[in-house]
Parts: structure tokens; sequence; C-alpha cells
């Protein structure tokens, strides 16, 4: 009986720990988003020249991504060398043509030197906006 039982608990729980993230291991990045929030933590005293790098690179989307519908850079309140990015793009293609720019990609490239550890992403879906 025990066997039986620890069996279809193996069954059980398998599909499970398949869909969970392997530790050190990012989860896939899904496909269908339009949306994204990104946090990255400054490496200590390089927070005003990752705000700069920022205020830049929302420059750069702006003028090279039309299908860019916001980008918005944010401090967490409660720790200053957490930034923010608040993105949001109207379709897939234009998901996909993001930071794609030689400009950006040269600006990612030297994200590196700032950071302080991975960015934490969030994908989504939009439902509505006002």
């Amino acid at each position: 009986m025990k066997l039986i039982v620890t069996a279809a608990l193996i069954a059980l729980t398998l599909p499970l720990m398949a869909a969970e993230p392997q530790a050190g291991k990012p989860a896939a990045r899904p496909t269908n988003y339009n949306a994204m929030v990104v946090k990255f933590r400054a490496k200590p005293g390089k927070s005003e020249e990752m705000k700069a790098f920022w205020l830049e690179m929302q420059k750069e989307v702006a003028k090279s991504e039309p299908g860019n519908v916001q980008y918005d850079l944010m401090v967490m309140a409660g720790d200053p060398e957490v930034y923010v990015i608040v993105e949001r793009y109207k379709d897939a293609a234009a998901v996909a043509a993001h930071g794609q720019s030689e400009k950006a990609k040269a600006m990612f490239a030297k994200l590196g030197e700032l950071m302080a550890g991975p960015p934490q992403a969030d994908y989504m879906q939009l439902i509505s906006s006002k």
C-alpha cells in the first residue's frame, strides 16, 4: 500500500516540479506580453550614473521605437538604489523591436558596469488603461 501511495504522490508532483523554474535559471520569458516592469539595483556609488543611463535610454526609446507607448522611469521610495522601468508596447512586433537600435545595443552593453546583480522583470498583458 505504501508503495502505491508513494508512486501516486510522485506521479502527482512531477508535473508541478517540471513547471517550476530550476534554481539558478530564470523562468522563460512569455511570448504573449506587451508590458513589463523591470527593476535594476545600482552598484554602490553608481546610482546617479544609473539614473543618467535610464534617462538617456528613455530618450532613445522615444526616438527609435514608435511602437513604445509608455516608458516610465521610477526609483523605489524606500530604496533609492533601485530603479524601476515601466514599459508598454502597442503589439508583439513593437516588443521585439525594443532595444534593437545600434545606440540602445551599445548602451545595454555598458549596463552591467552599473548593475548590482541581474534585473528583476515581470511581464504582463495589458487588459485596459485610461
